[in-house]
């Protein structure tokens, strides 16, 4: 029976004038080459001959995994140090469109059914859609590399010079297809200043959507329960939530809880820890010069672990942590209130960047703060094994001082030399009034003009109102210091926004509350006094308020002085319910008699 059936299927083809299918055509467009739950067999780099013909897997739309058709033109020996690159040629109408993609990095080549490695390579604005596959044999070697175990998503390898991938450079370069970084809930400002940061890292941001947790209704090809297998599109997700970033490539091998992907480096992070999601693409654009896919994020499924030259390798199962991070904002008239949320890598060489990226935008979709507006806000951090703490202040018609507070929130544990954080959360509250209260310094008198070291002065300052030009006056009493250097000698009057700290870098990242609690704050006037004392920094080791009679026996000590001066100053603040702006200076005269 089964030979009648097979000539019956020949016959109805010849009368039908049909080409009996190829071994590969048989094997289903939209899945890998291997049977489910089965990886796919290995064929090796030292079989493939030029003219083979094969096929590869990529997703061109929603999370349909699609077929095209590959030929062989040569290898190229130690394109990379110890690793060849197959050069194939893609074939057939889903190239008539566009050339290789960024995106496409991973996309698993096959031959007789067994995948012989990812497609990775190609040169920018090449006529023909010609590419180097990463032998699939270099790849494994990798993933079988043992984890430290160091690895806490925290702590990226040494940062590497490096071209951009998929950018710059010759048309005449063969270089990795590039990895797109699709952006969704920034504005097409924010995109392209996120575009400089990004691209010397070698990452092409485009415009695209959150997580495709709701697509398109009719959406045949979409499956939100997609598993990650070959052909699958492979997210690393760098922020999510009302805000995302997602790196998209494609998934080229899967070996139990092992996922191979990209072909290429992610970034050159070693060991490390970032979300891996089942992607879903919204289509492919075509471009002249580089193609690429837009896409986002469906559901994390697991966590790459390893980040090389010849790929990535994810663990499925594996969590991944990110940092919550919510920012609440509320008129301070109209008593509105908005809140978005979002969740960014840990992993330092992007998370402070998204994470003033997005607090930027968020500033911008809640509250338009370019015309006059005062905002007071409160930046709260968590970080593992410490209690919460928080820095508030207030910023009247500029976002200087709340940018520099929250970069130092944020990079000052992350850049500690010595000890490793783990931000456990970060909250921002801002309550936004459109009202310039900032006040100007105008003008800086003395009750008097010649004093003694011990003395109490009384300055008055003339302040005159940013928004209506209200005028007025504010006393501070002062007391000279008794080191006060004989002869001129200046009092600066200042906000306090603009006043370094008397409290020295603390060396312990739980010291950091208290460096925060000594900030002066912008609704402060500070009168700044000099004194005859300075710190004096031997080789980190801090020695304060030295006279400076002191540093002539220094100088004459053996092996000299070799350290950084620092002058000391006394300073007394006075509160004010105004944002202070600009500063002046008296000068008196101190004598000793």
């Amino acid at each position: 029976m089964p030979t009648l059936r097979l000539a019956a299927v020949l016959l109805l083809t010849a009368l039908l004038g049909l080409a009996p299918a190829s071994a590969d055509e048989q094997r289903a467009d939209d899945k890998s080459a291997a049977p489910a739950g089965k990886p796919a067999e290995i064929f090796p780099l030292s079989s493939v001959r030029p003219g083979m013909k094969g096929h590869g897997l990529t997703v061109k739309q929603g999370t349909k995994i699609e077929r095209f058709d590959v030929e062989v033109l040569d290898i190229m020996r130690n394109h990379l140090v110890k690793q060849d690159v197959i050069l194939v040629k893609c074939l057939g109408e889903a190239f008539a469109d566009h050339q290789i993609a960024q995106g496409m990095s991973g996309s698993p080549i096959y031959f007789d059914g067994k995948i012989a490695g990812a497609l990775s390579y190609t040169w920018s604005g090449a006529k023909h859609a010609i590419g180097g596959v990463t032998p699939i044999e270099t790849m494994l070697a990798e993933g079988d590399r043992k984890l430290e175990g160091s690895a806490t998503g925290m702590l990226p390898a040494t940062p590497l010079k490096r071209a951009a991938s998929g950018t710059g450079g010759g048309a005449s370069d063969l270089r990795p297809i590039g990895t797109p970084i699709a952006v969704g809930g920034f504005s097409l400002a924010s995109r392209r200043a996120l575009e400089r940061e990004l691209q010397p890292l070698g990452f092409t941001v485009c415009g695209g959507g959150v997580a495709a947790g709701k697509p398109a209704k009719g959406a045949a090809w979409v499956n939100l329960d997609a598993p990650m297998q070959p052909g699958s599109a492979l997210v690393v997700d760098l922020l999510r939530g009302d805000y995302s970033a997602a790196a998209l490539g494609t998934c080229t091998h899967v070996d139990g809880k092992k996922v191979f992907g990209f072909g290429h480096d992610f970034n050159l992070l070693g060991e490390t820890l970032l979300p891996m999601s089942v992607g879903y693409v919204y289509t492919v654009l075509a471009s002249r010069t580089m193609s690429f896919k837009l896409g986002s994020s469906i559901r994390q499924v697991g966590a790459i672990v390893q980040d090389r030259p010849s790929g990535i390798t994810g663990h499925l199962g594996t969590p991944a942590r990110m940092v919550p991070i919510t920012a609440r904002f509320r008129n301070a008239v109209t008593k509105r209130e908005e809140t978005f949320q979002f969740e960014v890598t840990p992993n330092r060489r992007f998370f402070s960047q998204l994470t003033i990226f997005a607090l930027k935008e968020s500033f911008a979709r809640a509250e338009a703060t370019l015309g006059p507006n005062t905002k007071r806000y409160t930046m709260t951090v968590k970080i593992k094994g410490m209690e919460p703490w928080s820095y508030d202040d207030v910023i009247g018609g500029f976002d200087g001082g709340f940018q520099r507070q929250l970069i130092g929130l944020l990079d000052r544990p992350l850049n500690h030399m010595t000890q490793r954080v783990e931000f456990e959360s970060f909250h921002l509250d801002v309550e936004v009034e459109h009202r310039d209260r900032r006040a100007y310094v105008m003008s800086l008198t003395a009750s008097t003009e010649e004093v003694r070291p011990g003395e109490r002065v009384t300055l008055r300052a003339g302040l005159e109102r940013k928004d209506g030009g209200e005028r007025f006056e504010r006393e501070l009493d002062v007391r000279i210091p008794h080191d006060a250097p004989e002869g001129n000698y200046v009092i600066t009057l200042v906000g306090g926004d603009f006043v370094p700290a008397d409290v020295p870098t603390p060396k312990d990242i739980a010291d950091y509350p208290k460096l925060y609690a000594g900030f002066f704050k912008s609704t402060e006037l500070v009168a700044v006094l000099p004194t005859g004392r300075v710190d004096l920094d031997l080789n980190g080791r801090l020695l304060r308020d030295l006279p400076l009679s002191t540093l002539a026996r220094l100088v004459r000590s053996p092996g000299g002085m070799s350290g950084k001066l620092k002058p000391v100053t006394e300073k007394v603040r006075l509160k004010v319910p105004f944002v202070v702006a600009g500063s002046k200076k008296v000068t008196l005269r101190v004598v000793r008699r």
